[in-house]
C-alpha cells in the first residue's frame, strides 16, 4: 500500500489563533536580515555541487580561506553553520564563564546557558547609546575565560575598529574573546578591520561564507583561531562528513567573492531612509553601523505601533526579545525596501 509522505509547509505561515487567516506572502519581517538581493549562482555549479561528495574536514574550501586570507590552513575550520559553531565553543569552555554584554544576540545567551556557562553581564547604558566603556569592559575581564562579541554588536549596531579589539585582547591574555564578525562583509569594505589574519591564542574569530552574500541558512561558516587545544577539540567535534559536498561547493563559489551587490544596496537604503525614519518625533535612533539599526519608542506611540505593523503584516524585534533592552526598543533590518517603505506608511499614518 502507497502511503503518502507529509510534506514540509514551505509557506512559512504562522498557524496561531490569530493568524490563521493571514496569507503568508504578504508578511514581511523586518526583524532578521533577509535582503531582497542574492549573488547570483549558476545552474551549473549549483548542479555540481548538488553532486558533490563531501571531502574531509572540507580541506579544499579550507585551504582556499587560509589563501585568502595568507594565514596558515592549520588555523582554520569549517562549521556546518554559525550556530554549531556558537555551540562548539561554549562546549569547549563548558562549566567556566562568559561576559556578555547587555544587550546581547540572545544566541550567545542559549549557547551559554545550555553548557552551564557562568554568566557575567556587562550592561551597555542606554543614556550612552549603548556604547562600549573600554576602560569599564577592562576592569570585568580578569574574571573571566570567555567574551563573546559581535561586530557589528547585535542589536546595538556598535562598531570595533581593529586597534580597539586588539588592544583589548593583548591587554588581557587569560580571557579568549570570540568575535562575531558574522555582518562585518557588509560594512568592512575592504576588510581592514577583520581581525582573522591577526592570530592570537586568546582570539576566536567567526565568519559565514553564504550569508553576506543574501544566503541566509546556507551554511558553512568558519572560525580561525591561534588556540591549539581548541582547534584539537573542535577536529573532534565536527567529522570529517560534518560539511555536506553541496555546502562545501557553495562556499567555495561565494567564499572568493565580496559582497558588493549587497553592500551598495545597503547604502542605499541606509541614505534614502533613515533620514526619514529620524525625522519622525517619535523615534530615536541609536547610532550604528550595521544592517539594522536599533530605536527607541516614545511611549505614547508605541502601543499604536506595535497594533499597526501587525495590521500590515510586518514582523519585527521588538525590545522584549534582547535581554538589557526595554519594550520600547525596536531593532529593524535595514535590508528590505518594501519593508521599510511599509514600516515608514505606518509611522505617517500615526502622525496624522
Amino acid at each position: 500500500m502507497n502511503k503518502k509522505v507529509p510534506q514540509l509547509s514551505t509557506d512559512n505561515k504562522m498557524h496561531s489563533v490569530h493568524q490563521q487567516e493571514v496569507d503568508a506572502k504578504k508578511i514581511i519581517d523586518l526583524g532578521t536580515r533577509v535582503p531582497v538581493l542574492r549573488t547570483p549562482i549558476a545552474s551549473d555549479v549549483l548542479t555540481e555541487a548538488a553532486h558533490s561528495l563531501p571531502e574531509p574536514y572540507a580541506q579544499t574550501l579550507q585551504g582556499a580561506l587560509a589563501g585568502q586570507w595568507k594565514i596558515p590552513q592549520q588555523h582554520v575550520v569549517c562549521c556546518p553553520s554559525t550556530s554549531e559553531a556558537y555551540l562548539a565553543i561554549a562546549d569547549y569552555f563548558r562549566q567556566t564563564s562568559v561576559l556578555l554584554p547587555q544587550p546581547c544576540s540572545s544566541a550567545y545567551e542559549r549557547v551559554t546557558t545550555l553548557c552551564r556557562l557562568r554568566q557575567i553581564s556587562f550592561d551597555l547604558r542606554q543614556e550612552e547609546d549603548f556604547q562600549f566603556n573600554e576602560s569599564q569592559l577592562q576592569n570585568e575581564l580578569s574574571s573571566v575565560a570567555l567574551v563573546m562579541v559581535g561586530n557589528p554588536h547585535n542589536p546595538t549596531g556598535q562598531y570595533f575598529s581593529r586597534k580597539t579589539l586588539l588592544s583589548l585582547i593583548d591587554d588581557n591574555p587569560q580571557t579568549c574573546f570570540m568575535i562575531d564578525e558574522s555582518d562585518l562583509a557588509l560594512v568592512d569594505l575592504d576588510s581592514s578591520n577583520s581581525l582573522v589574519p591577526t592570530i592570537r591564542p586568546n582570539l576566536i574569530v567567526l565568519r559565514t561564507l553564504a550569508e553576506s552574500h543574501g544566503w541566509f541558512g546556507l551554511g558553512p561558516s568558519y572560525l580561525v583561531t591561534g588556540n591549539l587545544d581548541l582547534l584539537a577539540f573542535l577536529s573532534k567535534r565536527f567529522s570529517a562528513t560534518s560539511i555536506s559536498g553541496w555546502l562545501q561547493q557553495i562556499g567555495l563559489e561565494l567564499g572568493h567573492q565580496e559582497p558588493t551587490v549587497q553592500r551598495e544596496e545597503l547604502a542605499i537604503l541606509r541614505q534614502e531612509f533613515l533620514p526619514q525614519l529620524q525625522s519622525n518625533s517619535h523615534l530615536k535612533i541609536v547610532p550604528g553601523n550595521a544592517p539594522y539599526n536599533l530605536f527607541q519608542i516614545t511611549s505614547g506611540l508605541l502601543a499604536s505601533l506595535r497594533e499597526q505593523c501587525s495590521a500590515k503584516n510586518l514582523t519585527l524585534r521588538w525590545g522584549e526579545h534582547y535581554s538589557g533592552l526595554a519594550d520600547n526598543h525596536l531593532r529593524i533590518s535595514l535590508q528590505h525596501r518594501e519593508g521599510l517603505q511599509r514600516f515608514l506608511s505606518v509611522l505617517q499614518q500615526l502622525e496624522r
